[in-house]
Parts: C-alpha cells; sequence; structure tokens
C-alpha cells in the first residue's frame, strides 16, 4: 500500500513539472542516490542473515536457557526482557520477536507466576532494545545511511543511551513483574519442555561476530558477510541445520532457503526506500524542502539545542503518523541530515535521536504493527490455553518500560547535551 501510495505520489508531481523528460529523468538520478542504495545493500546482506539465525531454532535455544534458569514470578519476567532483547539483537528484528516470544513465553511465564502484562512489556522491551541496538536492524541501517555514516560507529555511540534505558527497565520489571501461578510449576515445565531446544545455541556466535566486527570499526558489509559465512560454517558442522535449508534449487529451476528467503523479505522495504527518498528528493528539487527548512531553522532550530529539538520532533510527529519506524526514519532522514549540517551536529548524534524515538512509539501506539500483532498472538494463545487471558493496548503498554523510558531520556540528553560530542 505505502509503495503505491509513493508512486502515486510522484506521478502526481509529474503534472506540476514544466518539462516532463527532465522530471522523469530525475526520478532516475534520484533512485541512484548513495543514501537508499547504501540501505538497499545493506538490508539485502542483513535480511540474508536474519534469515538463517531466524530459521535456526535461536528463538527456542533462548527459551531453553531461560528455562534451564529455574526462575519464578519477576524473576522469570526479567529474563524473558533479556532473553528477548538477545534474540532480538541476534536477529534485528522487534517484530519477529515479539511473534516468536509472545507465542512461547508468555503463556511459560504466566504459569511461573509471572505479572501477565509486565511479561508482554518484558517482550515488548526486549524487541525496542535489539531493534535499538543490532548492527543488523533495518532502523540502525537507515539512520546511519541517511546521516551519511557507518554503521558501527552509531551502534558504538548509541550503546550509552541503550544500557542507561535498559538498566532502568531491568530495575522496574523486579519490581512490578510478579504475579500469581495460574497452574502448577509441573504443569508450566510441560509447557516448556515442548518448545525449549538447546540445539541452535551455538548460532548465537555469528550473532556476536556480526556485532563485534561492525562495533569495533569494520564495514558494515564485511561484518555480514563474515556473520553469514560463520553461521553457514557453524550451523552445518554442529548440526543445526543442513546445508539445503540456507540455499537450495528446486526441480523447476527456482531457488529457496532461509537466506534467500531473508532477503527477499526486505525487497518490499527497499523498493519504498527507494521511492521515498525520491519523492523527497523531488520536493527538495521544488523548492518546498529549503522553504521548510528555513522556517525551521528561523523558528526553533536557531541553535545546536534547539536544532535537535527540531529533529526530535520531526522523527516524532512521522512515527505518530506513519507507526511504522523504517518509513518515519527514511522521511524524516534527510531533513535531519540537513539540518545538522548548519551547525556541525555529529552525524552520530542525529542517527542516534531518529533511531531512539524510532524504537520507542512503533512499540507504544495502539495501531503500530507490533501492538497488533501482540494481540492476534494472544488470542492465538488463548485458544491452545485456557489460564491465556487476552490483554488490551491500554492493559501491557504501562509495561512497555524500555519504550517508554527511551523518549523522556532522549528529551534529556538534548536539553543537559548529554553525549552531545560524539553523538
Amino acid at each position: 500500500g505505502m509503495i503505491l501510495a509513493a508512486m502515486l505520489g510522484i506521478s502526481i508531481g509529474m503534472l506540476f513539472a514544466r518539462d516532463f523528460a527532465g522530471y522523469s529523468e530525475r526520478i532516475f538520478s534520484l533512485m541512484a542516490n548513495r543514501t537508499a542504495t547504501v540501505a538497499v545493500v545493506c538490508w539485502l546482506w542483513a535480511g540474508a542473515f536474519s534469515g538463517i539465525l531466524a530459521g535456526s531454532g535461536l528463538v527456542e535455544a533462548i527459551v531453553w536457557v531461560g528455562w534451564k534458569l529455574s526462575l519464578n514470578g519477576a524473576w522469570f519476567t526479567l529474563t524473558v526482557f533479556i532473553s528477548s532483547a538477545l534474540f532480538a539483537t541476534s536477529v534485528g528484528t522487534g517484530l519477529g520477536t515479539i511473534v516468536g516470544f509472545t507465542a512461547v513465553m508468555y503463556p511459560a511465564g504466566i504459569v511461573l507466576g509471572a505479572n501477565p502484562a509486565a511479561l508482554l512489556g518484558a517482550i515488548f522491551s526486549g524487541a525496542a532494545f535489539g531493534d535499538n541496538l543490532a548492527p543488523i536492524s533495518d532502523t540502525t541501517i537507515v539512520s546511519a545511511a541517511t546521516q551519511e555514516t557507518d554503521v558501527g560507529g552509531v551502534v558504538r555511540s548509541r550503546l550509552k543511551y541503550v544500557l542507561i534505558a535498559s538498566a532502568i527497565s531491568a530495575v522496574l520489571f523486579v519490581i512490578f513483574g510478579g504475579g500469581s501461578s495460574a497452574i502448577s510449576k509441573a504443569e508450566a515445565q510441560t509447557l516448556l519442555s515442548e518448545t525449549a531446544d538447546p540445539t541452535g545455541l551455538p548460532m548465537l556466535i555469528p550473532a556476536v561476530i556480526v556485532f563485534i566486527v561492525a562495533v569495533s570499526g569494520g564495514h558494515f558489509l564485511a561484518a555480514l558477510t563474515a556473520g553469514i559465512f560463520a553461521a553457514i560454517v557453524i550451523g552445518t558442522l554442529t548440526g543445526v541445520f543442513p546445508i539445503e535449508q540456507i540455499f537450495h534449487v528446486t526441480p523447476e529451476g527456482s531457488v529457496g532457503g532461509s537466506a534467500v528467503n531473508g532477503a527477499i523479505a526486505l525487497i518490499p522495504t527497499s523498493i519504498l526506500t527507494l521511492l521515498l527518498v525520491t519523492a523527497i528528493g523531488i520536493m527538495q528539487a521544488g523548492g518546498f524542502l529549503d522553504k521548510f527548512i528555513d522556517w525551521l531553522q528561523k523558528t526553533v532550530a536557531r541553535s545546536v539545542r534547539g536544532t535537535e529539538f527540531a529533529i526530535l520532533g520531526l522523527i516524532t510527529f512521522t512515527n505518530i503518523c506513519v507507526s511504522v519506524n523504517t518509513v518515519a526514519m527514511i522521511t524524516a532522514g534527510p531533513l535531519a541530515n540537513i539540518l545538522r549540517k548548519k551547525f556541525n551536529i555529529h552525524p552520530y548524534r542525529s542517527a542516534n535521536l531518529l533511531d531512539t524515538v524510532s524504537c520507542s512509539f512503533p512499540y507504544l501506539l495502539p495501531y503500530a504493527a507490533t501492538i497488533v500483532a501482540a494481540i492476534a498472538i494472544q488470542q492465538q494463545v488463548a485458544e491452545r490455553y485456557s489460564f491465556v487471558t487476552v490483554l488490551s493496548w491500554e492493559q501491557f503498554v504501562p509495561y512497555c518500560f524500555y519504550g517508554l523510558v527511551l523518549f523522556p531520556l532522549m528529551i534529556g540528553a538534548v536539553a543537559t547535551g548529554f553525549g552531545r560530542k560524539q553523538g
């Protein structure tokens, strides 16, 4: 739907052009914009890597670790936060984390005496954590690409905000995460044993390799390539999966496998990125963006702090309007890049302002895909387990502590200048 809307907007713009041929050629040149192509290439590699890990049984392995820790109540809620954060950071998908962990850890946590609302909040918080920090997350990639900087440096500079928000969240989950067990411990053990499987644990190694190579200054594409090869070697040698699971050719001649499917899954996002960057470029060529930027610089963005608040306001507005964080960042990112340059604001700083806000609201708004998915998965789980009650948005969002903490944290960082020099 968004792809068609972007195509329609670009097509309508042609009606107002003096030179149709020139307008058309401008579209082609904008499609080749480095910001867009860098993001697209990174997404294809990240999609392949994420697809391999997601199909390796990693979520079941992390569930197994949580099960073997034998924690109950609030401590299990904290474990869910940490394990979902670990998974989301490994595979770079917040929505996928919410879907996988709500189906497994949510009913398990209820029977182990955790507060159901806090359990969902822990899953959402872990998903937002990974989306915020993972080098292969689409939000991390687009925040770096739109600010014309490197992924590894952005991740390094973002750690301070992530650690503060996660530490506060962890304390709150310990305080509010306890409840009362709905069924016996024996039934809880049975429930967990149906899903928990340690086989996929070795697949954490490729995720660690990508993270270390990226944040230590290695090129992001090189980090992903190393991660993909490591995942293939480790996965096949340890028996986690056969090589055919990653890549195979069908008798009809088509190709498939987790790596192929992972890359293909990001093609719609890649196409949308090209279209949105083109639309923004057309607005800039027509003079609209220049007038808008000029207005911002005369009203709000008259200093470093004012410019940062302007960027914060832009990305907040786009996230509330769209609720799909990648789209919001692609829309606001180029504007933020123009604004930051006047006062030489570090690209890590503007990238972090974009990404942290984009990992807050999309995990809190009632119409966000994450919320809709969580409620749908709850309904499926409730059909299977009679002790599960489907919680509404207003019941569990107050426990999505990471997203709730992150936004005011960034307001405070802008107001006080915390982290301004290096992001």
